[in-house]
């Protein structure tokens, strides 16, 4: 058995102990979702709209509570505890140390994805247009908050902490609100469509539907096919992969591998 598996299966074994990780990480990705889809349904039918805005609520449930809380919690807990300084002490690398509490919460995100995937489409609103930009959408996004949760952990005393120094990536999440870019003026949505949500979002609904602005008719004019979801897809995916590499730089020098003073 490989080290990255081990601390993965460790990992995993853990995160089913803690029940209110568990439930960060299963139940509120899923709930208001679904059950925003279900009442949508119930009158007259799904829009794009509506589905697009199930999406962006599963996508922002999912990467904050599921990828980034929980790993900030886990990256404290296990620095608290000294377990990151023992396990570097052996032979494990640093990036195995670090990747492997990672591997459950990624694993997870693509369970969710096709499961509110599968929801979406038996409830009648429509398949997706490109299946690859959506995983890269949860993927990419799993990577961004897990490497931002890097990034708050050297500012987090404990597990309890976590509480108040996770709020400004909570913010900033919630800042890439569609419902945002839509009232802000458009020099500031600019601006807006450079957070990271605004991004996954984007991705997201250039999979689903072949198009960054849905609107309530299903097909709207300005949908592409599959093969120019790719070229639309640049920016957003551009913006992901600039705050994974932003984030993983300061990571690189900030993050510490044993307690606070």
């Amino acid at each position: 058995m490989s080290t990255m598996t081990a601390l993965s299966r460790a990992e995993f074994t853990l995160l089913g102990r803690n029940r209110v990780l568990l439930f960060n990480a299963l139940v509120m990705p899923l709930v208001l979702p679904i059950v925003l889809l279900v009442v949508a349904g119930r009158d007259g039918g799904l829009t794009d709209a509506g589905v697009s805005a199930a999406l962006e609520i599963f996508a922002l449930f999912l990467l904050v509570f599921l990828v980034y809380y929980n790993l900030l919690s886990v990256y404290a807990t296990r620095r608290d505890e000294l377990v990151l300084k023992r396990l570097r002490t052996g032979e494990s690398t640093d990036a195995q140390i670090l990747l492997g509490p990672a591997v459950p919460s990624f694993l997870l995100t693509l369970l969710l994805g096709v499961i509110v995937g599968v929801v979406v489409v038996v409830l009648g609103g429509g398949t997706p247009v490109n299946v690859l930009l959506i995983a890269a959408a949860l993927v990419g996004g799993a990577a961004l908050f897990a490497a931002l949760a890097l990034i708050t952990s050297a500012f987090t005393r404990n597990a309890e902490a976590a509480q108040i120094t996770s709020l400004p990536v909570i913010l900033l999440a919630m800042l890439g609100s569609s419902l945002l870019r839509d009232v802000v003026p458009e020099s500031l949505a600019d601006v807006v469509a450079l957070t990271p949500m605004a991004a996954v979002s984007d991705l997201l609904n250039l999979g689903w539907f072949g198009t960054t602005s849905v609107g309530d008719a299903a097909g709207g004019a300005d949908s592409v096919g599959f093969a120019s979801t790719f070229a639309e897809a640049g920016q957003p995916a551009l913006v992901i992969l600039a705050w994974i590499a932003g984030s993983v730089l300061i990571a690189r020098t900030h993050f510490r591998w044993e307690p606070r003073s």
